[in-house]
């Protein structure tokens, strides 16, 4: 969320960022509830100090008849007080919530736009794959490889589940053990901060797996419920994750970095769920939209002065991820209609999917400057000693299920066989081909 004197001082900035972003909120309404609260609760301050001067008082009074009415004082005080807290608690409440959905505002380089249909290409890399056959769609390509199975998956769990089997499985750990060891290597990492020239640190990810479940009152502070599109667990006031980063993003709750220490880079792996509720009839067939999917993302805490740097070298990292698999893309600067709420900016990559003749999102980044650590308070210190809040990233390194259908797509052969891509061929005992 925003800091609250942050939006006093930029109503402008803020009112503009809500109006790009298309949300529906009057942010006068909640500067006049901010009034009335602040002013509730110098009420209260000032009643409350009454009462404590009158208590002192108490104790030099030796006129008994005098005590008397000094204790009744107090004790319309104390009902005083309570009435005034009960007004605040209610102003509060309504307060915090128009709070909670005012949203990060957009960095001005973010193109302004109503929806996808407006986001900007910033560039395209490879040459759209053409074949001298027509091409199968993942689906066909995988029931008659044997790779995925929708068919039972729906007679054991329902609609939007599949089972992935054989090379399928092997070119999923091969994905997860590519990215944890491309992550992992600080020669990597290097060599792309020195070729888009940015002045940050060489540090290397480091491995995690997070767990699936997160507690409500987390995952709403730092603004990832998504409504009906979230399971929950209401018994447990527990909800399961829609993505890693869900539970990688507070992993810093409640404490101070030093500076010193940043940035701090994690790669996640976890299976996600989500609903899509509202959703039928859209990508219905096949695994590119199912309510569970493993996914494999980046998370980076950073200072206020390097994340946006950051966030130039997490796309260009998901660039080279892609390339080194030789899928076609292209890189999409998302528009202010099309981002999230807590999105300062934000750039897509797409990759092209043959069956479909058009490209499909695989990979998102996310840079939210201070929006999500404010609620879970997250910090770092300075050298000079001053707290400031953690600044965050994240950032898809693959989405399993969207960039095995790009790579079973694009690699098919006229025969239906697949061609493994390279780079994960050792992870398939030397396979090149699946057939």
């Amino acid at each position: 969320m925003l800091d609250p004197k942050y939006i006093r001082k930029n109503v402008t900035l803020v009112k503009e960022g809500i109006r790009k972003k298309r949300i529906q909120l009057d942010l006068d309404y909640w500067l006049e509830l901010d009034k009335k609260r602040r002013k509730q609760q110098k009420k209260i301050d000032e009643s409350k100090h009454q009462q404590k001067i009158t208590s002192q008082n108490l104790k030099n009074i030796e006129d008994n008849q005098e005590k008397q009415k000094l204790i009744q004082k107090t004790k319309k005080n104390k009902i005083k007080i309570k009435k005034l807290q009960k007004e605040l608690d209610k102003i509060e409440k309504e307060w915090k919530s128009i709070l909670m959905e005012i949203p990060n505002p957009p960095s001005p380089d973010m193109p302004e736009g109503k929806d996808e249909s407006e986001n900007v290409t910033v560039k395209e890399w490879g040459e759209k794959t053409k074949f001298n056959f027509v091409p199968q769609d993942h689906m066909s390509l995988g029931k008659k490889l044997d790779l995925i199975d929708i068919e039972k998956a729906a007679q054991v769990s329902g609609s939007r589940f599949y089972y992935l089997k054989n090379e399928a499985v092997l070119l999923q750990m091969a994905l997860i053990n590519f990215v944890f060891n491309t992550l992992t290597d600080e020669n990597i990492i290097q060599k792309i901060i020195q070729e888009k020239k940015l002045q940050l640190s060489s540090k290397p990810f480091i491995p995690m797996i997070p767990p699936v479940m997160i507690r409500n009152e987390v995952q709403e502070k730092i603004h990832r419920v998504f409504g009906d599109q979230t399971y929950k667990l209401p018994e447990d006031k527990l909800n399961l994750v829609a993505s890693a980063e869900h539970t990688m993003a507070p992993y810093y709750m409640n404490e101070i970095i030093n500076e010193s220490d940043l940035p701090l880079r994690y790669i996640g792996y976890s299976t996600a769920f989500r609903r899509e509720a509202g959703t039928y009839g859209k990508d219905m067939g096949g695994i590119l939209r199912t309510h569970q999917f493993d996914k494999l993302e980046m998370e980076s805490f950073t200072t206020a002065e390097t994340g946006i740097e950051e966030q130039k070298f997490i796309v260009a990292l998901q660039e080279y991820l892609v390339q080194q698999l030789g899928i076609p893309y292209r890189l999409v600067h998302v528009c202010t209609g099309d981002t999230g709420k807590p999105d300062y900016d934000q750039y897509d990559i797409e990759c092209w999917i043959p069956s479909q003749n058009k490209y499909r999102e695989t990979h998102t980044s996310d840079y939210m400057t201070d929006y999500q650590t404010r609620g879970i308070r997250s910090y770092y210190k300075t050298k000079e000693g001053e707290k400031k809040l953690l600044h965050t990233n994240d950032a898809t390194a693959f989405a399993i299920g969207r960039i095995l259908i790009a790579i079973l797509e694009n690699n098919q052969q006229k025969d239906g066989s697949i061609v493994v891509p390279k780079v994960l061929q050792s992870w398939l005992n030397g396979k090149k081909i699946i057939q």
